[in-house]
């Protein structure tokens, strides 16, 4: 496996101090800082947080954060690792930067071909911004084994939560995260020995997709599963809160939690795998989303009005999929894992997401995502959502939108696309 890295960049070895206070200040008396005191990050703070945590007090490791740099792993490995919701993300944009020159991530035992179909891919992808396809489209052919590059932040509780994932998870059947994990174990360990241990239970898996399908184009959709009475549900916070303003005022208040007591569930079907990850950037809900593998499986995938638009790229676009279907059989008949065939999924595949919002991060949500500078797919997707809870709950979600529809401001700048929304108004 010719894999990347991950390294923990920023671990701040002073912050077993914190930690080890943070176990004492329960049951010793002095201040926040005379606590601190007592606490130099020796061997008699490590003691100290061990017994802590084998009495089951985990948050004391929350007051420790940890930086991670992953440096060309697959994009499978980001896929995998943004789904963890109590972490912080920066990640290269495959909207703005050219990938021609990313490389690809090889499997271990992979067949020969399987190098060569990659090169063919890469140079796809190079043919199709040639021919005038913008770099947000010509991506969807770049298949799930290029290289990525990201940051991750999260704090040392929730970095065992996802090391185990890793190690003892989803993550272990692929061994390119299964020796990323193994890694940061291993560097963890010299800061808090023998505290990330195998988990007390274990995880279900969801069965290995056997069959791989050629799939046809296909457009993304969002249908509302459920939904509180919004209107019920906000009269009686506001009495509570005794902040009886009404829907517009509360939209733009600087604490609208009021809005947080109402959740929506929705299913949101047939939208790329590049799309799926700007959904799991928001933080703020409870996701459950298909595996990249089962995407590849059932081999549907987009296709951009702006590749549709040019007779050559079109047929070099469409080819791709069907001929990717035949590749991945071939693959699995010449010996390759069929949990490393996902490396073979290609960005423009599609998958479904089914999760939950609160109406204050579809706020949010809404005023990204349904602005003329959001990507095409997940801007139709989240105009439909939007229509679907205007039709349910008109009184609120009538005055959600773009931010210059909510806030009368664009937050864009020079990039603005200069024809802001008016209110009652959504162009389509």
């Amino acid at each position: 496996m010719n894999a990347g890295t991950a390294t923990i960049v920023l671990k701040n070895p002073d912050a077993l101090r914190l930690v080890a206070s943070a176990g004492r200040i329960s049951t010793t008396g002095g201040t926040a800082l005379e606590v601190l005191e007592k606490s130099d990050g020796g061997e008699k703070d490590l003691r100290l947080v061990g017994k802590v945590l084998s009495s089951g007090h985990h948050s004391v490791l929350e007051h420790h954060t940890l930086s991670i740099a992953f440096d060309n792993v697959s994009v499978l490995v980001e896929q995998f690792a943004i789904e963890f919701r109590l972490a912080s993300f920066t990640v290269k944009s495959r909207r703005y930067v050219d990938f021609s020159g990313a490389g690809y991530v090889v499997p271990d035992g992979a067949p020969e071909g399987f190098s060569s179909r990659m090169e063919a891919l890469f140079a796809l992808y190079g043919r199709l911004l040639a021919l005038g396809v913008p770099r947000e489209d010509a991506r969807f052919v770049l298949p799930y084994c290029f290289r990525s590059n990201f940051y991750m932040t999260l704090d040392a509780r929730e970095f065992i939560h996802f090391v185990r994932a890793m190690l003892y998870g989803r993550g272990a059947r692929c061994s390119e995260i299964r020796e990323l994990g193994a890694s940061l174990k291993a560097q963890f360990d010299r800061l808090y020995p023998g505290v990330l241990t195998p988990p007390d239970a274990t995880e279900a898996l969801a069965p290995v997709p056997q069959a791989f399908e050629e799939g046809t184009p296909v457009s993304g959709s969002a249908r509302l599963v459920s939904g509180a009475d919004a209107s019920a549900l906000l009269d009686a916070a506001r009495r509570f809160s005794r902040r009886e303003m009404d829907a517009q005022a509360l939209l733009t208040d600087a604490r609208a939690r009021e809005m947080e007591l109402v959740n929506y569930v929705f299913h949101v079907q047939n939208v790329s795998l590049s799309c799926v990850t700007h959904f799991a950037r928001h933080r703020m809900q409870s996701p459950l989303f298909m595996p990249t593998l089962d995407a590849l499986a059932r081999g549907n995938y987009v296709l951009p009005e702006t590749v549709a638009a040019i007779p050559e790229a079109r047929a070099a676009y469409e080819s791709a999929f069907r001929e990717q279907t035949a590749f991945t059989r071939e693959m699995l008949r010449r010996g390759l894992k069929t949990q490393d065939a996902a490396y073979c999924a290609l960005s423009g595949h599609t998958a479904d997401m089914l999760f939950s919002m609160n109406a204050r991060e579809l706020l949010h949500f809404f005023q990204l995502r349904t602005c003329e500078r959001a990507q095409w797919e997940i801007r139709a997707v989240a105009r439909q959502m939007l229509a679907l809870l205007r039709a349910r709950d008109g009184e609120l979600f009538d005055l959600c939108g773009p931010s210059c529809l909510v806030t009368g401001r664009c937050p864009e700048g020079r990039l603005s696309c200069g024809h802001p929304h008016k209110r009652g108004e959504m162009r389509s």
